[in-house]
């Protein structure tokens, strides 16, 4: 695979994947550089990944906080132990500003499909146990466990999100809900923060609305992910979620693997 295919398949695993093993690994700071302490941000859907995109979440005393905590993340929860399908466009915008399109694709449990608009020749497929990306250019495929990546969590591949060990931090801010997800095992070192429409905490979790993502790596880039056009519960052709070796891979050079 080329540097640039790589670069790629890091900042969708970055944006899609979250906390997966990267096929790129960061660099590591020297020892003696002085790490920062982890927060939690509030995403504040802006065209823009600037500064001002994330904030703080509010400060809150410790029992407060954990209660905040522990409700906002049941509410999330819930509303993923209800969702069976969802389909929407997405746009993705990269550290360095630069944004892609799509289209996204789940349903539980285990699947989904997120596909890029020309001129990305990308394909992201997980078909229940593992997470497929396809680059129609070099006609490659990487595959890896989807056990490995958070869409375990969010496609009720794993257990759920409460127990997960997952869970660093969820609170409700501006009419929004988030709940931010380090990997437990320690392997990498990125934050992912799933961001919820949610105006009215006192209704039901089903009248929530996933409304992205973003993913902070361990070298303080930000990918965004918002999704618009959003709709759960219909029907999904099972062939979405299917990527073989022959949709990418001419015969003649699948004869010479």
């Amino acid at each position: 695979m080329t540097l640039s295919a790589l670069l790629t398949a890091t900042a969708l695993s970055a944006a899609v994947l979250g906390f997966a093993q990267p096929l790129v690994q960061p660099v590591t700071p020297p020892a003696e550089a002085p790490r920062p302490e982890p927060v939690s941000y509030v995403y504040n859907a802006q065209p823009d990944p600037s500064a001002d995109a994330i904030v703080p979440l509010p400060a809150l005393d410790e029992a407060a906080g954990a209660d905040q905590r522990a409700r906002s993340v049941a509410r999330a929860e819930a509303w993923f132990e209800g969702l069976t399908t969802l389909r929407a466009r997405f746009e993705q915008i990269a550290p360095d500003g630069s944004l892609t399109t799509g289209d996204v694709a789940l349903s539980k449990p285990g699947r989904a499909r997120f596909a890029y608009d020309a001129p990305t020749p990308v394909l992201m497929v997980a078909d229940g146990s593992t997470v497929a990306i396809a680059d129609f250019d070099l006609e490659t495929i990487d595959r890896a466990p989807i056990a490995s990546t958070p869409l375990r969590y969010v496609l009720g591949a794993g257990p759920a999100l409460s127990e997960t060990g997952a869970v660093t931090d969820a609170g409700h801010s501006r009419g929004r809900l988030y709940v931010t997800l380090t990997d437990p095992d320690g392997e990498t070192d990125v934050r992912l923060t799933l961001v919820f429409e949610d105006p009215d905490p006192a209704l039901p979790p089903e009248t929530l609305q996933l409304a992205g993502w973003y993913a902070v790596d361990a070298m303080g880039g930000l990918t965004e992910v918002l999704l618009s056009e959003v709709e759960t519960g219909m029907t999904l052709e099972p062939r979405l979620f299917v990527l073989d070796d022959e949709d990418v891979i001419p015969e003649r050079r699948r004869g010479r693997r």
